[in-house]
């Protein structure tokens, strides 16, 4: 098997909530791939994922994205200041993973999410 790409899909309920946190929180620009099927493809720096709707509730626990940032500090507070909520433990909400910095939240469908800063 030879593999082209690898593209993430992540499950919608609310087509026009989750375009707003996309574009004007996480500042991705989205493309549709299918308005029938509420598909869109989402892109910026350097990444591209696939939003497509779901009529059931997202049930995954796991961590369905994480995007790697230069300044994991700055960028904690700016989603902070845009009405984004980040898990926290004892008061912590960037946590030091043997060298990498990551911190998660969920998007508005309940997809977690995660900034890390990488060495």
């Amino acid at each position: 098997m030879k593999i082209k790409e690898i593209i993430a899909a992540i499950p919608i309920n609310d087509v026009d909530r989750a375009k707003t946190f996309y574009t004007e929180i996480l500042n991705f620009e989205l493309e549709t791939l299918s308005e029938k099927m509420n598909m869109y493809w989402t892109k910026g720096a350097g990444a591209k994922f696939l939003l497509y709707k779901r009529n059931d509730p997202n049930l995954a626990e796991h961590t369905a994205l994480s995007f790697s940032v230069q300044d994991i500090e700055s960028t904690v507070h700016e989603l902070e200041e845009k009405g984004v909520v980040f898990y926290q433990f004892e008061g912590q909400k960037i946590f030091d993973m043997d060298g990498s910095l990551s911190a998660w939240f969920k998007d508005p469908e309940g997809n977690n999410l995660e900034i890390s800063k990488r060495p």
